[in-house]
Parts: C-alpha cells; structure tokens; sequence
C-alpha cells in the first residue's frame, strides 16, 4: 500500500541532495529589510535542533550568513501559496502558524516561539509555503537563505535534522487532533495554554478570537472559560493576552499527550 506522505518526504530529500549537489541561483532579499549579525549575540540558536551535530565554528558561520530584522506584531514572515528563497530562525517573540483553506476556513497550526525555524521545507524544496506566519509579539528573526544551509550543514548531518523536524511535527498533529476529537473544550483550552506557555515564561500574548480558532470553539466559549479560570486564581487576564498564575492547577485538569 503506497503512503503519500513518506513518498512525499522521500521526494523532498531527495531534491534536497540533488540541491545541494547542483545548487541554483537565488534571488536576493531587499538590503534595506535586513542587517548583517554578530552571530555571539544570537548564540541561544546554537541549540536549534536543525543545528544538532554541528561544531560551534560550523554554527558560527551559519549565522553568520544570516541578516536580522526587527519586526512589530501583525508582520508576516512567510505567506501561504508564495515560495521563499530561505528560512528564518526566531530569535525572540511569537509567531502564529496560519493556514486557510479555499472556502476561507482559518486554522492555527501551531504557535513558534524563539529557538525554531520557519520555512526550511519550503526553502528547500522550492514548493509554495503551506500556510502563513505572522508575528503576535514584538519579534527578531534571522533569514537564513538556502544555499548557506546547504554550504554550512553537510547532508548527513542536515537530512536527519530535517527528518527529526519532520517527525516532530508529525507528532504534533496527532496529538492536536487527538485532542480535538476526544476531550471537552476546558480541556482544550487548559492543554493549549500549557503548551503555549512554560515555567519561565508564564505569559502568552494571544485574543480570545485567536484562542478560539486554537481550540475550534466561539469567542463567547472561550471568554467563559478563561473567566472561569481567572476567578479560580489559574491565570490573569490583560489586553489580548494571557498569564498563567497557577500551573499545576493548569496542567492538573489538562489531558496528558505523549
């Protein structure tokens, strides 16, 4: 029985080896959007899982071939159905994952928050990018092109990277979808802020709207169970955003997914 997903992965590596083999001519980004790094100011990417199995001096030069840009909420790194000529790292801030279907149905994939990296697959491959990335925060990102990935990260060590990526966010799918068809809407929205925030930093800057599209239920939902975890002592309410007061209370009426 065929399986187009991993005829898919199949595919993608191998035009990830005949890219890094014959390379192509990349179109360069507008010099005024970005800046030229120190890459000791960004060393917390060191521990990027696409960097595992680097030296520090192969990491170094890595980021050194990256430019940096400052960006305000609302800014979209990578637009759903445009091909990029790189990926971006985040360095500091939020980003939603966004993707719409044809009749303009919106799903929150997921929330990248500093430390991952955006765009690599459809760098790499050349195919269209599967859903839009949009900052929530105040965001720094690094725009790291194709080529230096392949000139900086040997294949084998930059396949397998790719491969635990992959992985990862195949992981993650099952486990958003387990949730969305096994366990109530309080739960949901216990698991989600779990996942959206951590010891050291309690807060999430997100809109009822958006938590809503998260978990798949209304606004009105959603105002009505963070109300009821606010008077709990659980979390505290701001301006578009969410701060967890109370974790262990948190995480006790969430569903554990392995």
């Amino acid at each position: 029985m065929r399986c187009p997903f991993w005829a898919g992965i199949a595919f993608f590596l191998l035009h990830c080896y005949d890219f890094a083999v014959r390379g192509r001519p990349a179109r360069m980004l507008p010099r005024d959007l970005f800046a030229m790094i120190d890459p000791q100011e960004y060393s917390h990417l060191f521990q990027a899982p696409i960097l595992k199995g680097l030296t520090r001096s192969q990491k170094h030069a890595l980021l050194a071939s990256c430019t940096s840009r400052l960006l305000k909420p609302g800014a979209y790194i990578l637009r759903q159905g445009e091909t990029t000529e790189g990926s971006y790292f985040i360095a500091s801030g939020r980003v939603e994952v966004c993707y719409v279907d044809s009749s303009g149905n919106q799903v929150i994939v997921h929330i990248a928050t500093a430390g991952e990296m955006l765009g690599e697959v459809e760098a790499l491959s050349g195919r269209p990018c599967a859903a839009s990335c949009q900052t929530l925060t105040d965001t720094t990102v690094l725009f790291c092109p194709a080529k230096a990935l392949f000139a900086h990260v040997p294949p084998q060590i930059l396949i397998p990277n790719l491969c635990t990526l992959l992985h990862d966010r195949l992981m993650r799918e099952n486990r958003n979808r387990t949730a969305d068809h096994y366990y109530s809407a309080e739960q949901r929205i216990r698991l989600y802020l779990r996942q959206l925030t951590s010891e050291s930093d309690d807060s999430v800057q997100i809109s009822q709207s958006q938590l809503g599209v998260v978990i798949g239920c209304s606004r009105q939902t959603v105002n009505k169970m963070l109300g009821e975890l606010r008077d709990a002592g659980i979390i505290e309410l701001g301006r578009s955003a969410v701060r967890v007061l109370d974790r262990a209370r948190l995480e006790a009426g969430a569903p554990v997914l392995e």
